[in-house]
């Protein structure tokens, strides 16, 4: 299953949890409403059938419209709550946005490795939390789109990780962004806190009637019907959370045992996945003291909460489990660590290299990486091999530390950026600046000069460190950044698609509307012809064909997806503002036609026989705009 059809089985999911959500609802709402009755007739109240049945009695049908009406209103704040995606969450189990300028080690080490992961798969670098109240081992990924990711981990994971049982767990993580898991994950807070809401009513009414007693004579409250009520309540918010916990469990247990594979996949290293689950196992546990564990349960990367009934509720595996899946060894590993002394469990740590016979995810993932030769770049979308680790890795090691600390502070990032285009503009530096009313400073010449004698390969990837850095800055800082990068890379008369890129990928991180849930509209593409036009014709001109060669080329490639009356259009019809509206709206596309979109942008570009770097970033830049991140070795394959 490639990376499209985990989409479109994600959004075949979403209406899976809205056909559990219905029903339990209903069950919520009549066991409310059965409790109300019967409190009525011990009370003696006796309820007379209207018109011949006892729901059209009005204690009846308004038990149940208000039961309805609390579930919805909960749900509802609860979305109106994360409306900001999965930094919201974040914050809301006590997360704390890490610094990508800190010099604590730990924290340093894992900013690291999420930008090393982010660089292989062509995903944005997500922001960072660090669960500081938070002891034991749990990690977890939140947001309505990759770009716009969170990734959080306990304060336990920094102090107890190795760096590959770090990476294994990010890989973990990485793996539920790539399969838009996320965005479930994330409705499923709103929707289970509903269904949640009764049983806190319950609670609050027996708190209520506990501090009445301290207040009040017993007689006083002798007749009190508040208790009865409430306890009631509780039972059936009991009823709801067997219900929640089912949902979970339905949606969320085998998506685990993917990321698990994912992680092997994308590491090379079963050692490190399996260190970490060992080290839950035997040491530090992973359930979270936060009061919000059992909204998020089915996100962490270990359970969060004890569970009953395991094995109907269990939102994961168990930890053998996913331990025999990596290997039929490291369950007797595990088991022989947990008999030994702390010292000798320390001496006796996997390392990063993977164990003879190691089978089960390994074996997957290295059938995936001999077999992927051949496949498009649509069936690459969402993938992250060996060479792309590797890559990353060197990259990063090549970037000089004074670029690399510029790119992790506000300042700095934003100086970084603005080095990124002057070191490609063809003007004078000097008066480039004056136009846009920007300070020439040493610091900034700096910069240029050392994003000048970089590489090209190396442009993306200080983007993608720049950009976090800035997400966190006032909206109006944010705005105020985007209109100078607009004026700056407009400055030398000439617009460059590497300058598209940048102002494309700034704008889908930095806008005021970044951090909106976006919803596919669009589920033919006749329905955007327009903007697949605009786009294929830009692809087109970049790549310098000839009039003549370019409609050829144009009707061999772009003609099975565009209706015949669309030609190509004239380079003087492609602007760069038409572009980026066109490719806003294809980002609404259904999941299964961006593949199709995907493959022929690349053989446009590759319609010469060579990838030139500034179709290269175009391409990237694309599929990370539709949300289909390409990994950087693409091309390769």
């Amino acid at each position: 299953m490639d990376f499209f059809q985990h989409q479109q089985k994600a959004k075949r999911r979403t209406g899976l949890l809205v056909l559990y959500f219905c029903l339990a609802i209903m069950a919520v709402v009549a066991s409310v409403t059965v409790a109300v009755v019967l409190l009525l007739g011990f009370a003696n109240i006796q309820l007379h059938p209207q018109q011949g049945s006892i729901l059209l009695n009005p204690v009846v049908y308004w038990t149940a419209l208000i039961t309805l009406g609390v579930i919805l209103f909960e749900c509802m704040l609860k979305s109106w709550q994360l409306r900001k995606g999965g930094s919201a969450l974040a914050e809301m189990l006590g997360g704390r946005l890490i610094n990508t300028s800190t010099t604590d080690r730990a924290e340093r080490q894992l900013i690291n490795v999420v930008e090393e992961m982010s660089i292989a798969s062509g995903i944005a670098v997500p922001q960072v939390y660090v669960m500081d109240q938070e002891t034991t081992i749990n990690a977890f990924a939140a947001g309505f789109r990759p770009s716009e990711a969170v990734i959080a981990v306990t304060r336990g994971s920094l102090e107890r990780f190795s760096r590959d049982e770090l990476q294994a767990v990010i890989g973990h993580e990485f793996s539920h962004i790539l399969n838009a898991d996320i965005r479930i994950n994330l409705r499923m807070v709103a929707v289970l806190s509903g269904i949640l809401a009764v049983g806190k009513i319950g609670e609050y009414l027996l708190y209520s009637q506990r501090r009445s007693h301290r207040s009040y004579s017993s007689r006083s409250s002798k007749n009190n019907g508040l208790p009865a009520l409430g306890l009631a309540l509780v039972v059936i918010g009991y009823v709801g959370l067997f219900f929640g916990r089912l949902i979970k469990a339905a949606v969320s247990r085998q998506r685990e045992l993917l990321a698990d594979a994912s992680a092997v996949q994308f590491t090379r290293n079963p050692a490190g996945l399996a260190g970490a689950l060992i080290h839950i196992r035997n040491d530090g546990g992973s359930y979270l003291a936060s009061r919000h564990a059992e909204d998020m349960s089915h996100m962490c990367f270990a359970p969060s909460i004890p569970m009953k009934l395991k094995q109907w509720l269990a939102t994961h595996p168990s930890l053998d489990e996913r331990l025999e899946a990596l290997g039929p060894e490291w369950v007797a590993r595990a088991r022989a660590r947990a008999r030994q002394s702390a010292s000798s469990a320390q001496a006796q740590a996997p390392t990063s290299r993977t164990p003879e016979g190691t089978a089960g995810f390994a074996g997957q993932g290295l059938d995936q990486a001999t077999t992927s030769q051949a496949r498009p770049p649509s069936q690459q979308v969402g993938t992250v091999q060996q060479g792309d680790m590797d890559y990353a890795r060197q990259l990063l090691a090549s970037l000089p530390d004074e670029l690399r600390t510029q790119a992790h502070t506000p300042e700095g990032a934003r100086q970084v950026l603005f080095a990124l285009v002057l070191a490609r503009s063809r003007g004078d530096r000097d008066a480039l600046l004056a136009r846009c009313k920007l300070p020439n400073t040493p610091a900034l010449q700096s910069l240029t000069d050392q994003v000048a004698r970089l590489g090209p390969e190396t442009r993306l990837p200080l983007i993608d460190m720049a950009l976090p850095s800035l997400k966190s800055q006032p909206d109006d800082e944010r705005v105020q950044l985007l209109k100078e990068l607009d004026t700056l890379c407009h400055a030398d008369q000439h617009f460059s698609l590497f300058e598209w890129t940048l102002l494309a990928l700034a704008r889908q991180q930095l806008d005021t509307r970044a951090g909106r849930n976006r919803h596919t509209r669009f589920h033919r593409l006749g329905a955007v012809a327009q903007e697949l036009q605009q786009l294929f014709s830009v692809l087109v001109w970049a790549g310098g064909a000839s009039d003549d060669r370019a409609e050829t080329l144009f009707r061999q490639h772009a003609g099975s997806l565009l209706p015949a009356a669309r030609s190509l259009l004239p380079l003087s019809h492609c602007s760069s503002d038409k572009l980026f509206s066109a490719v806003d709206r294809l980002a609404d596309l259904s999941p299964l036609l961006k593949g199709p979109v995907i493959d022929c942008a690349v053989d446009l570009a590759m319609a010469d026989g060579t990838l030139k770097t500034a179709e290269k970033e175009l391409l990237r830049a694309l599929s990370s705009l539709l949300e289909c991140p390409l990994p950087p070795l693409f091309d390769r394959r």
